[in-house]
Order: structure tokens, then sequence, then C-alpha cells
């Protein structure tokens, strides 16, 4: 073969190579936790599907560990499109889509089976229509399960026992409000806050009880747990619109699909977990307040459920309806 004919073959190559590689779209995922939480599990599960269903089409690249900064400074990312996808906390999503506020509200859900019923109906569709004004879109819930606190100071029965406590919440204006309800002192922190509470910066949190044995929080000097189960904690696949919108019909659906799919890999791994880790809290000292006081809780906090307004009012009643 004449040397000029195999320099244009190996250009054309060259070219082949090239717009495959350009036709490969990368799928940039963030979560602000370490692999041992689901944030991170549900991201790669995401990843795992995709790449399987879509070779050479989608690429996904996971950043955990707050890599990409806090989940507010991450969602204004996929916002701005130069991140595209994240499994976030509602808390923070409160700035960007106020009427997800409805799924933080205090003691609105009884069980897991009523989130589920909730947020893979209706109202959770039409919840997730709320995201699109803001550019995102709202691929698929999860959740982190529900929420309880921790202090390094004392057993703690009833919201008395808590007040002046300082307790790390998120940054979420809810959540602010349902703690200084209870009459503790609510200090708004990003994730993660081992070293906080190793120094006695604050003197405990709220978090599922995935949270709390992932992040090993008996080390950190948490004592004591109470199971409060005071909000339950959805967690979101939530993507930026344009780039959901620009994907090829098949590829955008492989996207959908797989987050559905990795969503439902995370309940699962939060529900079938959370009596073992419990347990291993215990054995790691923790001593556990399994017998709250509810009512009380529910009483000091109804005024946070009573101040909801508009749409988010109007979704706190739908699902107060739906888990009768």
């Amino acid at each position: 073969m004449r040397p000029r004919m195999m320099a244009v073959i190996a250009g054309l190559c060259l070219i082949g190579f090239v717009n495959g590689a350009m036709a490969q779209t990368q799928i940039n995922i963030a979560a602000v936790t370490s692999p041992d939480f689901v944030h991170t599990k549900a991201a790669g599960w995401f990843k795992e599907c995709v790449e399987k269903a879509a070779p050479g089409k989608l690429a996904v690249v996971v950043h955990h560990s707050a890599s990409l900064g806090s989940e507010t400074q991450v969602l204004q990312q996929i916002q701005l499109g130069t991140t595209q996808m994240s499994v976030c906390t509602t808390g923070p999503i409160e700035a960007f889509v106020p009427e997800i506020k409805a799924l933080e509200m205090p003691f609105v859900f009884p069980s897991y089976a009523a989130a589920d019923k909730v947020l893979d109906g209706p109202i959770g569709k039409d919840l997730a229509k709320k995201f699109e004004k803001s550019g995102f879109v709202a691929l698929a819930f999860l959740d982190n399960g529900f929420r309880n606190v921790t202090n390094s100071k004392k057993a703690a029965k009833t919201p008395e026992d808590l007040k002046g406590l300082k307790i790390r919440t998120m940054e979420a204006p809810t959540h602010l409000a349902i703690w200084r309800a209870i009459g503790a002192n609510p200090t708004p922190m990003a994730w993660p806050i081992f070293t906080q509470l190793q120094q006695g910066v604050i003197d405990g949190q709220e978090n599922p009880i995935a949270v709390i044995y992932a992040a090993k929080l008996p080390e950190a000097g948490q004592k004591y747990l109470t199971l409060t189960q005071h909000v339950y904690s959805a967690l979101v696949f939530i993507a930026n619109k344009a780039f959901i919108d620009g994907l090829p019909a098949a590829e955008r659906k492989v996207v959908v699909d797989c987050a559905r799919s990795a969503s439902l890999q995370g309940r699962s791994f939060i529900r079938d977990n959370e009596v073992k880790q419990l347990t291993e809290l215990k054995a790691a000292g923790m001593q556990v307040e399994d017998k709250p006081d509810l009512a009380a809780f529910r009483k000091v906090t109804a005024p946070v459920i009573e101040s909801a307004s508009g749409d988010t009012k109007k979704m706190v009643e739908q699902i107060q309806q739906a888990v009768k």
C-alpha cells in the first residue's frame, strides 16, 4: 500500500476515533458524603446502571465527600449546568424549590410505607414538577431514613431535655424552625461535622440512623441518641433540566430509568440495615432513648406545620390526607 494511502486511512481512523470519543456524554454526579453513605452509594449504582445500559454513549463520574462543595454549592452548579446531577438531601433544595418544605415538616410521615405512597404517587409527581421552574429535574426520590437527635451532654426524653443545646442542622429554614420550637440552639453547618462535634463546637446533631452509624458519631463524643423520628429525610436524584432535555430520547430514558432503579436500591439499603446499625451503635457505647415523649415533641413543633402557606400548605394538607 502506498505511503500516501496509508496516511489517508490513518487520518480517517483518527477522525473516527475522535468523533467516537466526542459522542460519549459525561455526567458529573455529586454527593457531599463519603462512599459509606447512601447518597454516594446510590450515585455509584446509577453509574453502573447507566454505563451498562448505554456503553460508549454515557459516562458517569461520581464526585463524593463534598469534593465539589456543599449541597447548596452543588445545587448552584447544577443550575448553571457546570455539574449535571446530584443525590441531594431535601433541606438545601428548599432555597430553590420552596414547596419541598412540605416533606420537611415534623411528624407528617408515620412510616416508610406512607412516604413511599406519597412520593411515588400523584403528590410526588406534582412536587417534581415544581423543580422545573428553577431549572432542575427531580428524577427520583429515595431516602436516608427518619431523623433522630444525638448529643454529648445528657439523655433526652423530652423537648425540655434539649433546651439550650447547640444542635447542628442543615442549612434549611424549616429545620431551624423545628429546633427553635423545641428550645434548642440550632446551628446550620455543612457536612461533615465530625471535628466540630469532637471539639465541642456543637453539642449534638440530628440525622437518620444510617448517617449516625456511617459517620461513626459515637467516636465524636455523641453518647446519647433519642429516637424522635421527627422528620422523614428524603433524598432526590436532581439534575439540570436543560441537560436532561438535551439528551437523545434513548439516553434520556436510560438516565431516568437508572435513577429510579438506584433510588429503589437506596431505599432498601437504608431500611434493611437500620436495626443492625442501631444494635452496633448501642454496642459502641451509645445510650439510646427508644421511648421519648413524642406527644410533647409533636406539640411544640406543631406551629412549624401551621406556619406553612400557599402551595406548601396545600401540599402538607394533601400529604396528611394521604397518610391517614
